[in-house]
């Protein structure tokens, strides 16, 4: 039988890896945003779970801010000044959120493996809650910057502080509160190299594909793929 340290190490591991898996729609696809450089990620559509596709972020980088959009949507230009003001905001958080993945994942089993469950290991508990308050109280002071309603504030502080790993995703949360990104080849386009344009250009036009090979012909959102495809190749071509 496992010991009551390890099955605390295991406990930690399995609720942050469950709170950070994530179900997407098939138009649906994720954008990231590490230090000055954007990437995305499509959500592969070889395994449904819920009627949903799953998608798991790094787990060793909850510090990096993602953005939820789907596709197709109406050009609009982006305000990169609100957005840029966000994530500034956002980047004390992301700080700290560094510090509390060392004490979930690396301090706290150390500790809990070599001395036990005693007074060391309680410390451990003590900054980790700190932290985490630290960061609330941030969040707290900074919800109109953050784009945070009181009713998003009081969810994201009540799993942070019933279970500690949820904390860990508090950047992710955030992020994906942003309002929409707009369309998610116009957001390409403004903030992806030449290269990762063409790339992501040609992955967004096989899941496209993909998808109207499920509807029917002629129907409304066949025609809406159609032209949507159709535009995304113009683009290309620019």
């Amino acid at each position: 039988m496992l010991s009551f340290e390890s099955l605390l190490i295991l406990g930690i591991i399995g609720f942050y890896l469950y709170d950070s898996i994530m179900l997407f729609n098939v138009n649906e696809l994720l954008l990231t945003k590490s230090h000055k450089v954007w990437f995305y990620k499509i959500p592969a559509l070889d395994f449904q779970l819920l009627r949903k596709y799953p998608l798991l972020p790094n787990p060793l980088t909850p510090n990096v801010a993602i953005f939820k959009t789907s596709w197709p949507k109406k050009s609009q230009l982006i305000n990169e000044s609100q957005l840029g003001d966000f994530i500034q905001c956002l980047a004390p958080v992301q700080s700290i959120i560094n510090i509390l993945l060392l004490l979930l994942l690396a301090y706290l089993p150390v500790i809990a493996l070599i001395y036990g469950s005693g007074a060391k290991l309680l410390i451990i508990f003590t900054m980790i809650y700190l932290f985490i308050s630290v960061i609330l109280f941030y969040i707290f002071n900074n919800k109109d910057k953050l784009c945070i309603s009181n009713s998003k504030f009081a969810s994201i502080a009540f799993e942070s502080l019933a279970c500690p790993p949820f904390a860990l995703n508090m950047v992710r949360k955030i992020s994906l509160n942003y309002p929409n990104l707009g369309d998610p080849v116009d957001f390409a386009r403004s903030v992806f190299d030449v290269n990762s344009i063409e790339v992501f250009n040609k992955e967004m036009n096989n899941v496209i594909n993909r998808r109207m090979k499920f509807l029917e012909v002629r129907s409304e959102r066949y025609l809406e793929l159609g032209n949507y495809l159709e535009k995304l190749r113009i683009r290309r071509n620019d």
